[in-house]
């Protein structure tokens, strides 16, 4: 099971922001409510989850983080930026869980473009028989 708390953005790049933060684990995808003019948006919103049958599925399984400017509610906006692990990274660190981590944000598509802001969030990979920590 994977638990994600995206916590807070900081310096997102652009004017009148309202970020909304797309989330996929897998093939499953959600996305946090939308924050209304800033550029380092709190969020503090839990449920994100995903089982995953077979331990060496979840292994290879994609974590995509995405932030995106969105003026409707719609949710099709611009990209702000971007970031990707996998979840066998997350489950290899201690307790098997990232907490309070900064992740950089940047445009997948033209990674010369620098940094488009950072994205704070815990996040825990819960396997068969692991122990659970709050």
């Amino acid at each position: 099971q994977v638990s994600i708390t995206i916590i807070e953005a900081r310096q997102l790049v652009g004017l009148n922001m309202d970020p909304v933060v797309c989330v996929e684990v897998g093939e499953e995808k959600k996305y946090t409510s939308m924050k209304e003019s800033t550029n380092c948006p709190y969020y503090n919103e839990i449920g994100f989850y995903a089982v995953f049958s077979v331990q060496s599925k979840y292994t290879f399984a994609a974590l995509d983080f995405q932030v995106i400017h969105s003026k409707n509610l719609l949710r099709s906006g611009t990209l702000v930026g971007s970031f990707k692990m996998d979840v066998g990274t997350v489950y290899t660190q201690p307790e098997h869980q990232f907490y309070h981590k900064w992740a950089i944000l940047s445009d997948p598509e033209d990674l010369t473009a620098g940094l488009k802001g950072y994205l704070k969030c815990d996040i825990a990979v819960v396997g068969k028989g692991d122990n659970i920590k709050t």
